[in-house]
Formats: structure tokens, C-alpha cells, sequence
């Protein structure tokens, strides 16, 4: 990096210390404004039902099923929890007699009202369409006849299409020519119905699947959803539903913190001792790192750390350190060859920086099909790792060195900073 003036340097340092105040109360520090009280962007991030209070709810299944059609129901739960923002949450069944589900209690976004809400939503019951209000008249059964519920956008309009297999093909067929009226069911209550006429001119030619327009996104994946939980394998009975709220234990989220700390604690040690004004300048860049990881993992809405997230904090970590430690170590290594530190600082950053950058986009990029591709918690690693990918590129490439060329305004290529002379000094002795 080129040079700065002495008065250039002194306006960066006013506005980095601006930003790292803000950033700092901001991110970590509870707020009131008024009657409103901020919590931080760190306290509002989600955390699952293993960190923290949650809400569970038990349901007995309504019949007695084969072990491979409770797995399927509750991997159906799963995802559909992870679908709307519980990613870290915890079902399974009870043995064969009923299922258990765990979530975290939403800070980001919703309430305990909106848990509450989504857990009694499992229990919505077995999903029909009938021809008339009769119970006589039931042709579709969501667990015997569809095969799968998936949401499509086509010239603006929002499509809910159930998929049938081949029973259900000829109960939808028998059903479009029993009543031009559809009746939607779910649990023995109706909840809606319609005229079949634009649905049976179209049907004419597929009779695989029934399509249902929508004015919204919103309605169209509450349907959608509800749908797959009226069409489980293993039917729950929903007058069986228990849901309560589980208590505050963070005892796992705060050794998770703690053994995170030891790491940073650790590695900021290690560079002050070894790198000198390298070490300290990477504390502040940690600081601004930290800030925009916990930025964009609060930014969307269905991440939620759970303890394996800490494993991908702990991995992202490693990365950015290991990163670092490579930049320092290619600076000191030119020192060491007789260079001058102003002369050490720019080589080390050049024969760093392919390697640096290189390594990060391949990472960052697996972990980023990982967060596309994947689901549930392994769809969070995927982007926390991703997110400390990209942050390590950037605070090694630019931020790291930026405030290295800022101290280097007032310090004129002098080599004890970096404690270069210290050790030149006891390898002499």
C-alpha cells in the first residue's frame, strides 16, 4: 500500500474510531429509546431451544405406524420448522407413540405468540378435499394421495400445486366430476372452499397435480405448509397437543461463549507477543469483523445459533487467525532477509495476498453451495463459515493492512513496534 500523510492518517483514525463506537453499541450493547428498548443485534439473534428458553410441544400419533413412516413424519417437521426460521430446532419421537418438538424462543423476528402459534400448526390434522360438507364424500386424503406440495410463480401469479400419485389421480379425477364445489379440510374443520370450474378445465390434460392460486406469498406458504403437515405419514392427534415453554438454561450457550473467548483470548495473545503493533491492530480488526459477521447473521431471518453454530464460529475463526498469521509471518520473513520494515510490510502483503485470497473464494464458495443446497443446521454452518470467508479476505487484504499504513504515518519504518529488534537482539545473545 502506498504511503499516507501524517494529516490524512489522523482523519482515518477519527472516523475508524466513529464507526468502532457505533458499531459497538450497536452491536453489543442493550439500548433505550424511549418507551423502545434495543437489545443489540448480538442479544437479537435467534437461538435454539439447546442455548437458551423455548417452547416444546408433544403429540400422540393418532394410530400405531411402522418406525420408517414416524421418521418420515418427523423429518417433515424438521424441515418445515427450519423453513421458517427454527433451524436448530429439535424433534423427535417418544417411541411409537407420539413426538416431541423443541424450538428456540424468537428474538430477531416474531414472538413467544408466534412459536406458540407454529407449534399448534403441526397438530393442524389430516388434510381432505371433499365434494360436498359431508365426511361421506372425502376423495382426497393428504398421507394416502399426495405425493408432494410445492410453491411456483407463473405470469405474476402465485401457484400453491399438489402433487398425486397414482390413487390419488383417480380420486381427484372422481372428485372433479362428483361437485363443481371443492372443500378443504384439515382435522375434521373446514377451512375453505371453491369452484372447481377453472381447475377442472385445466386438469383436462395433467391429472397429476391440482394447482390453487394465491394473492400473496405469505398465503400461499402458510398453505403449502399446512398441506404437508395435514399430510404426514404418521397422523398426530391433535387433541393430544402439549405445548409449554421450557426454562431459561444457558449453560451450554455460555460455555460455548466461554471456549470461543479462550480462542480469541489465545490467538490476540499470541500475535501481541510475537507481531508486536501487528497483534494489536488485528484486536481492532477483530472488533469490526465480529461486527459485520453478527450483522448479516442477524440480518437473515432463518438463521439460529444453535451449539453446532459455535463449532462454525469456532471454524470461521481458525480461518480468519490462520489468515492473519500468514500475512505477519511473510512480513517478518522479509525482514529477516535485510529488508527495511517499510520495504518487509509491502513484500509480505504482495506474496500474501494470492494465497490469502485464493484460499478464502474456495472456501467461501463451498461453503456458500452448503448454505444454498443444505438445510436445518447444516444450512446455517454453510453461511457462517461462508460469512468469515469473505470477512477474512477482507480484513487481510484491506482492513489489517489499512491500519498498519496508518500507523506507519507516525512511525517512520521503525522495526521495535513489531518487536523485529527484540528479537534480532536476544538471537545475538
Amino acid at each position: 500500500m502506498k504511503p499516507i500523510k501524517k494529516k490524512t492518517a489522523k482523519l482515518f483514525i477519527i472516523l475508524i474510531a466513529i464507526v468502532a463506537v457505533i458499531g459497538t453499541l450497536f452491536t453489543f450493547v442493550p439500548m433505550n429509546f424511549g418507551s423502545y428498548t434495543f437489545t443489540s443485534l448480538a442479544a437479537s439473534i435467534n437461538k435454539s431451544a439447546d442455548l437458551g428458553a423455548g417452547v416444546y410441544a408433544e403429540y400422540e400419533f393418532d394410530d400405531t405406524y411402522s418406525q420408517s413412516k414416524i421418521s418420515s413424519s418427523v423429518a417433515t417437521i424438521k424441515s418445515i420448522l427450519a423453513d421458517n426460521g427454527y433451524s436448530g430446532a429439535n424433534v423427535f419421537s417418544v417411541g411409537d407413540q407420539k413426538v416431541r418438538i423443541e424450538i428456540g424462543y424468537p428474538t430477531a423476528y416474531g414472538s413467544l405468540k408466534s412459536s406458540y402459534k407454529l407449534l399448534k400448526a403441526v397438530g393442524i390434522g389430516q388434510f381432505e378435499l371433499r365434494s360436498s360438507s359431508s365426511a361421506d364424500d372425502t376423495y382426497i386424503i393428504g398421507n394416502k394421495h399426495i405425493s408432494d406440495v410445492q410453491i411456483s410463480t407463473y405470469n405474476s401469479t402465485i401457484y400453491v400445486f399438489m402433487y398425486f400419485n397414482d390413487a390419488g389421480q383417480e380420486a381427484y379425477a372422481n372428485m372433479l366430476d362428483a361437485s363443481s364445489t371443492i372443500y378443504v379440510y384439515m382435522g375434521g374443520n373446514m377451512m375453505t372452499s371453491f369452484s372447481n370450474e377453472g381447475i377442472k378445465s385445466s386438469s383436462q390434460t395433467n391429472l397429476s397435480y391440482m394447482p390453487l392460486s394465491f394473492n400473496d406469498y405469505a398465503s400461499a406458504e402458510d398453505f403449502a405448509m399446512k398441506v404437508k403437515l395435514g399430510s404426514l405419514p404418521a397422523s398426530l392427534n391433535t387433541e393430544s397437543v402439549v405445548i409449554n415453554t421450557t426454562s431459561d438454561t444457558n449453560l451450554t450457550f455460555i460455555l460455548s461463549l466461554v471456549a470461543l473467548g479462550i480462542i480469541l483470548l489465545g490467538a490476540t495473545l499470541f500475535f501481541i507477543i510475537r507481531y508486536g503493533v501487528i497483534g494489536c491492530f488485528n484486536l481492532v480488526a477483530l472488533l469490526f469483523d465480529a461486527m459485520i459477521i453478527l450483522f448479516f447473521v442477524w440480518a437473515f431471518p432463518w438463521v439460529e445459533i444453535s451449539f453446532s453454530s459455535f463449532i462454525a464460529f469456532d471454524f470461521g475463526l481458525s480461518v480468519l487467525l490462520t489468515t492473519t498469521y500468514i500475512y505477519a509471518s511473510r512480513v517478518l520473513d522479509e525482514y529477516k532477509q535485510g529488508k527495511t520494515v517499510t520495504a518487509s510490510l509491502e513484500g509480505g502483503y504482495k506474496k500474501s495476498l494470492n494465497g490469502m485470497l485464493s484460499g478464502n473464494i474456495v472456501l467461501a464458495v463451498i461453503f456458500a453451495i452448503v448454505a444454498i443446497v443444505a438445510s436445518g443446521e447444516l444450512k446455517v454452518f454453510g453461511l457462517i463459515t461462508c460469512l468469515f470467508s469473505l470477512v477474512s479476505m477482507f480484513s487481510n487484504a484491506i482492513m489489517l493492512p489499512g491500519f498498519i499504513n496508518i500507523f506507519e504515518a507516525f512511525n517512520d519504518g521503525g522495526a521495535k513496534a513489531y518487536r523485529f529488534v527484540i528479537r534480532e537482539e536476544k538471537k545475538d545473545e
